[in-house]
């Protein structure tokens, strides 16, 4: 089933190329090229998952997902499975990432393939609880 994706990263051309392979896969996707972009796009449209980059000028990807989450909370929104992209190592954001809210991580440079692969056990229908 065809799934909305919120892609947030500084880097253009990454957004572009991965908002193209989800797309050709069904998906429908939202692109932001930084954090209150992504922050704003968030709340107009309640994506089904956020793909956030780690290091992006001004506000970091932990910031993006702290303010979703609060968002969330506030308007009693169902949670949103958030990935965090990273070109360090994923044992260094660990402790961030889980006091951010982050649902997991994947290390750049990353392949359409493999993004795919990793978003697709987050884009599982799955039953209401």
């Amino acid at each position: 089933m065809s799934k909305q994706i919120l892609i947030v990263d500084d880097d253009v051309m990454l957004c572009r190329l991965s908002s193209i392979y989800l797309e050709r896969r069904g998906h429908t996707t939202i692109l932001a090229y930084d954090g209150p972009g992504g922050i704003s796009h968030y709340q107009a449209s309640q994506p089904d998952l956020v793909v956030l980059d780690v290091a992006m000028p001004g506000m970091s990807g932990f910031d993006v997902a702290r303010r979703i989450r609060n968002i969330e909370h506030e308007q009693g929104w169902k949670r949103a499975p958030i990935i965090l992209l990273t070109a360090y190592a994923r044992s260094f954001f660990m402790a961030a990432g889980s006091e951010a809210g982050i649902d997991s991580y994947l290390t750049k440079p990353i392949t359409p393939d493999q993004l795919l692969k990793h978003l697709e056990r987050f884009l599982e229908d799955k039953p209401e609880d």
